[in-house]
């Protein structure tokens, strides 16, 4: 009788350790950590490393993404968000983790965490759902290409009006009233319009006119070299990476992000709270 209880809780036992969820830690480069995670909060994902019993945390700046043996997500960062709204609505290839190669010619996701799924249109009468983490990557048209063109223009007319505000500040005459100042030194990116008052061109456009093209098409060579119309998902094995790096570089959710940080800090003292508070 001793025996047959021993040999049950061993079955038991086996039951338990197969039906262990295993979560994917998925990293921006596509090095994946293998183990069991505990609790994601504000800026740390808490787990432990399959094979240990120490627990281990990792900043979820750091994390692309994480799924479990499920093929469900439950972590997604704001870069896996931004890629997938990039390849919506776009065509290209897509390639599995079996070897597969499929040719769309149009692109939609269904990011549902428990079942995400891509639907394909492999042409005008065909079409097909994949699940989501079959995929190793996905490669659009160079069309993507549109979001280094915005970059380029907006980075280099920012830097542009970045200097001519410094040099205003620095030039400021307080005897002079204000709007006179503004418009004499923003003026000079500015062509000839005699219909708005302008009777000469800047003397900043001409470097403005040959600068931002520059910038456009230097991003765009960078993005092509850089293979961002390439999305990768999951690497073919865990050991394996991307074959780039999926991060999306952001001046706007850098500050973003930071400002949350600093927000959560300072509500987890006593007088931040009483400081907070005054302003809700």
């Amino acid at each position: 009788m001793t025996i047959i209880i021993l040999i049950l809780i061993s079955f038991a036992s086996a039951d338990s350790l197969d039906l262990d969820v295993n979560h994917m830690i998925v990293k921006y480069s596509g090095e994946t950590i293998v183990g069991t995670v505990d609790s994601i909060r504000r800026e740390f994902a808490y787990f432990v490393p399959k094979d240990s019993v120490d627990s281990d945390s990792l900043f979820l700046r750091d994390i692309y993404y994480i799924y479990n043996d499920f093929n469900r997500v439950f972590q997604t960062s704001w870069s896996f968000d931004q890629n997938i709204q990039r390849m919506t609505n776009r065509t290209g290839t897509l390639y599995t983790l079996t070897g597969d190669t499929i040719d769309f010619i149009n692109i939609e996701f269904n990011m549902d965490m428990k079942n995400p799924e891509v639907f394909i249109k492999t042409n005008i009468t065909q079409s097909e759902f994949i699940p989501l983490l079959n995929i190793e990557k996905i490669v659009t048209d160079l069309s993507v290409l549109h979001y280094s063109i915005e970059r380029g223009f907006i980075y280099s007319l920012s830097s542009f009006l970045i200097a001519t505000t410094l040099e205003m500040k620095l030039e400021w005459d307080s005897k002079r009233r204000m709007a006179p100042q503004i418009m004499d030194n923003f003026d000079d990116l500015m062509p000839k319009a005699t219909l708005i008052g302008l009777s000469e061109t800047g003397v900043t456009y001409e470097s403005v006119i040959f600068l931002i093209p520059i910038s456009v098409f230097s991003s765009m060579i960078y993005d092509t070299w850089r293979k961002k119309q390439e999305f990768y998902f999951n690497p073919i094995h865990e050991q394996n990476e991307f074959g780039r790096n999926m991060y999306l570089f952001s001046i706007k959710q850098i500050a973003k992000t930071y400002v949350q940080r600093a927000y959560f800090r300072i509500e987890k003292t006593k007088f931040g709270r009483k400081v907070l508070k005054r302003f809700k």
